[in-house]
């Protein structure tokens, strides 16, 4: 089982995961661990989402991608879990991004507006 401090993710067998950022929110979906990082309202970090596999290997860091709006600063600010298990992540740019939890393969994205 992992858990969370402030900036860290710890696993339970190896070093913790340190981000420059605190964590906002960690979601476990099956063996993969989705970390979104909480972004200060003017710094400009808008890739704040990582996954782990639960053995704490890095598997990946959420893509840019075409955003239906483009504001100067577009971090995401929420995750959710689908009922078919993917991973839905909401930006600040009212964009939502449907993704493979394993691969970090967007799937689909949808306008939230």
């Amino acid at each position: 089982m992992t858990r969370e401090t402030v900036n860290k993710l710890h696993f339970p067998h190896g070093n913790p995961v340190e981000f420059e950022y605190p964590i906002q929110e960690q979601l476990q979906i099956g063996d993969v661990i989705v970390v979104l990082l909480d972004i200060p309202p003017k710094v400009k970090y808008e890739l704040n989402v990582f996954a782990f596999s639960t053995s704490g290997d890095f598997l990946w860091r959420v893509q840019e991608t075409e955003l239906f709006y483009r504001g100067s600063n577009c971090p995401y600010v929420g995750l959710t879990i689908t009922d078919n298990q993917q991973l839905v992540q909401f930006n600040w740019c009212d964009t939502a991004i449907i993704m493979n939890p394993s691969t970090g393969e967007i799937l689909d994205k949808y306008i939230t507006k």
